[in-house]
């Protein structure tokens, strides 16, 4: 058995062993060092040379897993084993990595250490590895593993590996003291340990009693508070941030301190939603709390801050605590908050954790200690005047603890590794009846165990199944074989689209992972997998057998819901919470006065989405989207009929919200369409009954039609026109025939007046008297509808093309961004190009990007034809409607699809090429009746094609064999 120390050994960061045990070598860590003034990699020059079988990994922070991405690059087939908990935490741990590295790509030149490319491709190799048990891998014969927790932070372990060489424990980074957020360290269960490889971060400390250390800490903050100064708090991403959450929340629940704001920035807001993910690596208070659906990492005084401009907002407002990343000051918005509050005398900056020798962190606690005046803040030089002190909140072992930790195990002998040399040497002091080693970066140890091991009884880990699909591709349909596949496996409770397309095609590729997100994203129920928002490709397997209520309830919090808030009454809210009593906390439509701002899980009719970003970025938030969503969905009530839509069910049958939707001709998907369905079956309990309740079904309602539905048919439908003469007489007063108005709607309530003109920004300015004058004649708000005019913006930027220069393809279109992007041929000069977009946007208010193509093109792709110039759009149901009586009798046709946001119809034909050709002039009529553009999809119908090759061959030919 032997140990090569290639990182971490004599010092905080850069962690990596490279282990040769029975004969096979493997890898355990591969970190960074936080300090970029030294080489931050390990001496992976150390690997070269050996076959190594397999890569374990302690724990997420990044001195112990930055450099995987390049361990993996030198071995691509290797596996990574990690806690489950520990491979979530990796993919936002590296994802924060690969955004500071561009960062610094862009502001210092400074080479990124590693592609988003290879950080993908090494978590596609990331195996889950059960904690507690003895296990055994294909990859590595002769060696038991054992796991077991670690502390520090959620999902760390410990390793013990043993074989007939010995056996060797890495104690990772361990903390001995349960935390809020992790429970101690619990050494792996060896009879022999002959090697134990031990951390010594604070081997010559002896920490403070924690409860004391919380409360000093939280009485701190209270008094920067009391002195209306903001108190920062700079922290690590992962661990601290969201211990420090919990124990201010904590000491205001239990009026120790009073209520304030608590501001939460950086990577700690997105490890905190990570957190809610994996609550069996948590403690029980906090998975109790999680199952039942509370977040405890939410509250009435936290706030998630977004952006920078919300950051200058929370510094010019009321006094608050604001806890951040990056805990050393080297990076984040924690320097951001610093570089602010450093010189003002009200506010404090509170130090809680490790801070390396060179770190600002640390020189800050110099200045606390009247060492220097000044502090260098990411190149910003700012006087310190704001008070400063530290608390230790460490999640490292203290020497006394290190010492039990390793008494426990009893080993022959013992390797320090990650800490200083005042640290390693006075650990070494307290270690007795073992041999003690202080091994250098780049040293080696060998050791031979003087006892015979036997290697306990062992389960051999599972492998996951890959390539279940058998090379088709997946659909829709074929989602439930791949749920069911997975639901045999309890352990996953939460995979990553990644995990779903090695399971499915056998690989995760860029291509195979994508096509897994476009099927899943189809399902607009998510029946079988539901997007988890704290992780972009994790999802949650509906009906896993861990599952508790929690899980779908938790899945509530973020959502708009249709909840009936009075009898006979409902109204779409924002789900803020959940609290104790089985109630939610909600934000209603603006204008909308309720008392009450709880409701019971009972008062829950359905979920309608995720809220756009619009919505919450009025400028009354949440509350004027949703009274925004409710007007919309108002105007296309007025449009759906109860009547037409059960009589397209079935009478057995049972239907989700969006199965309805698609049944009455509307977005499955879109909020305002969701809501104008719901409304229409909760106003029509005779006809539509709910089948399922939300909670009865996990988080989707069914709903199916009532024992009477055939019966209220036979009576009228009431649906009172509006009275809109007057209003539509005092727009044609002010604006005319104004030839960019295309559109006039007239809210049938309320009477608000939505214009749509081709060009917003433009008519905002053009017709600001007018509008102003409508407005106060006819007494209604008057709006513009944000959104252009597709076609004209096309016919705009088509227009503007400068010589040289001809469209090639689809012009794409940007709404959240106003850029429309045109991909073109030929050749023109950058200053014709400049002309252009400037003109552009003076006509439009819109940016013109225009994107050179190479000259080639393959036959293989379908050129969409330029769209005939129209008025106006039909709704989507009628565009269909209209597509398919003049097409369904044609011979070849198979049926016309729809694609909202581009007004696109799309046809199949058994032969798209004839269709094409024999049927142009049809599409160009449909075109101009509905105002979107035909185009037919590629692929040959195989069965019209072998049917048609048997109807030509002679008589006295007869096919014997499928072609």
């Amino acid at each position: 058995m032997q140990v090569v120390f290639a990182g971490g050994a004599s010092g905080v960061g850069a962690s990596c062993l490279a282990i040769e045990i029975a004969g096979q070598w493997i890898v355990v860590d591969a970190g960074v060092r936080v300090d970029r003034k030294a080489d931050p990699l390990p001496d992976l020059a150390l690997l070269e040379g050996k076959d190594i079988k397999a890569i374990f990994v302690t724990h997420a922070h990044a001195d112990h897993i930055g450099a995987l991405p390049l361990v993996h690059r030198a071995f691509p087939t290797a596996p990574i084993f990690a806690s489950r908990a520990t491979g979530l935490l990796m993919e936002v741990m590296l994802s924060d990595a690969l955004r500071i590295m561009n960062r610094r790509a862009v502001e210092e030149m400074e080479i990124p250490l590693y592609p988003p490319e290879l950080v993908s491709s090494m978590l596609n190799q990331v195996r889950p590895l059960p904690m507690g048990e003895n296990i055994t891998l294909s990859q590595l014969s002769g060696v038991t593993i054992h796991a077991s927790r670690a502390g520090h932070i959620a999902g760390a372990v410990s390793f013990a590996f043993t074989s007939a060489d010995g056996t060797l424990v890495v104690s990772g980074d361990i903390s001995s003291t349960p935390q809020r957020t992790v429970l101690g360290a619990t050494p792996p269960p060896v009879e022999h340990c002959d090697l134990l490889v031990m951390e010594s971060t604070y081997g010559s400390r002896l920490h403070p009693n924690r409860q004391g250390e919380e409360q000093r800490l939280s009485q701190a903050v209270a008094e920067s508070i009391e002195r209306v100064g903001h108190c920062l708090i700079p922290c690590f991403g992962l661990g601290r941030g969201q211990e420090l959450l919990l124990i201010l929340q904590a000491a205001q629940e239990k009026g120790q301190i009073p209520d304030f704001p608590i501001f939460v920035d950086g990577l700690v807001r997105r490890v905190c939603n990570t957190y809610l993910l994996l609550p069996e690596a948590l403690p029980p208070v906090l998975q109790r709390q999680i199952r039942k659906g509370y977040l405890p990492f939410s509250g009435h005084n936290v706030r998630f801050v977004r952006d920078e401009r919300e950051r200058e907002r929370i510094l010019a407002g009321e006094p608050a605590c604001i806890l951040s990343s990056s805990g050393m000051l080297t990076g984040g918005p924690s320097v951001w908050y610093a570089q602010r509050l450093a010189a003002q005398e009200s506010a404090s900056i509170l130090i809680t954790g490790y801070q390396d020798e060179e770190a600002p962190g640390k020189r800050l606690l110099d200045l606390a200690e009247q060492k220097n005046s000044t502090l260098d803040l990411n190149g910003t030089t700012v006087t310190v005047r704001c008070h400063v002190a530290k608390y230790s909140l460490s999640a490292h072992a203290d020497g006394g603890e290190l010492a039990a930790y390793a008494a426990a195990l009893k080993p022959r002998r013992v390797a320090l590794v990650h800490g200083d040399e005042d640290a390693r040497q006075s650990l070494r002091r307290l270690l007795t009846e073992t041999e003690v080693l202080l091994p250098d970066n780049s040293a080696s140890i060998s050791s031979q165990s003087r006892k015979k091991h036997s290697n306990k009884q062992a389960e051999v880990l599972p492998t996951l199944p890959a390539g279940i699909g058998q090379g088709r591709e997946l659909s829709l349909e074929a989602l439930p074989e791949l749920w069911e596949t997975i639901t045999r496996i309890p352990s996953l409770r939460i995979v990553t689209a990644r995990e779903l397309a090695a399971m499915w095609y056998g690989e995760a590729t860029e291509s195979t992972t994508a096509d897994i997100l476009s099927v899943l994203s189809s399902d607009s129920e998510q029946r079988y997998f539901i997007h988890q928002h704290a992780l972009e490709e994790a999802y949650r397997v509906r009906g896993q057998t861990e599952e508790g209520p929690g899980d779908f309830l938790g899945d509530l919090v973020g959502k708009v819901l249709l909840v009936e808030t009075a009898p006979n009454s409902s109204k779409p809210i924002l789900c803020l919470g959940i609290e104790p009593g089985a109630r939610i906390r909600v934000q209603h439509p603006r204008g909308v006065d309720f008392v009450r701002s709880r409701y019971p899980f009972s008062s829950i009719i359905d979920v309608l989405g995720e809220p756009t970003d619009e919505m919450l970025d009025g400028r009354f938030g949440a509350s004027e989207g949703l009274e925004n969503l409710r007007r919309a969905a108002r105007r296309l009530r007025r449009r759906l009929s109860a009547h037409e839509l059960a009589g397209q069910c079935q009478e057995d049958a049972t239907y989700t919200l969006g199965d309805l939707c698609q049944l009455a001709g509307v977005s499955a998907t879109a909020l305002e369409d969701r809501l104008a369905v719901a409304k229409v079956l909760y106003k029509n309990p005779l006809i539509f009954l709910p089948q399922r309740t939300l909670m009865e079904g996990e988080g989707l309602a069914l709903y199916s039609l009532a024992p009477e539905w055939s019966e209220m048919l036979e009576q009228p439908e009431e649906l009172p026109p509006p009275d809109q003469n007057w209003l539509q007489e005092i727009i044609t007063h002010h604006l005319g025939d104004a030839e960019d108005l295309y559109r006039r709607s007239i809210d049938p309530d309320s009477g608000e007046i939505t214009l749509a003109f081709h060009f917003p920004a433009i008519a905002q300015e053009r017709y600001a008297e007018q509008l102003a004058a409508i407005a106060e004649e006819a007494d209604v708000p008057v709006n513009i509808a944000p959104q252009p005019h597709q076609g004209e913006l096309v016919n705009a930027a088509r227009a503007a093309l400068p010589a040289g220069l001809s469209e090639y393809g689809t012009p794409s279109i940007y709404h959240d961004s106003q850029i429309i992007q045109l991909k073109c041929l030929g050749e023109a000069s950058p200053e014709a190009i400049k002309a252009a977009q400037e003109d552009f946007h003076t006509r439009t208010g819109w940016q013109l990007a225009l994107e050179r193509q190479p000259d080639s093109r393959t036959n293989a792709q379908q050129l969409v034809p330029d769209r005939l110039p129209t008025q106006v759009h039909t709704d989507q149901y009628n565009a269909i409607q209209n597509a398919q009586r003049l097409l369904r009798n044609q011979p070849g046709f198979v049926k016309v699809g729809a694609e909202p946001g581009r007004w696109l119809l799309h046809a199949r034909f058994h032969f798209p090429e004839i269709a094409r050709q024999r049927y142009a002039d049809l599409f160009s009529e449909i075109e101009a009746q509905t105002g979107w553009q035909v185009l037919v999809q590629e692929g040959i119908h195989q069965g019209a094609l072998a049917q048609m090759a048997r109807s030509v061959l002679p008589q006295s030919l007869t096919p014997i064999s499928t072609p």
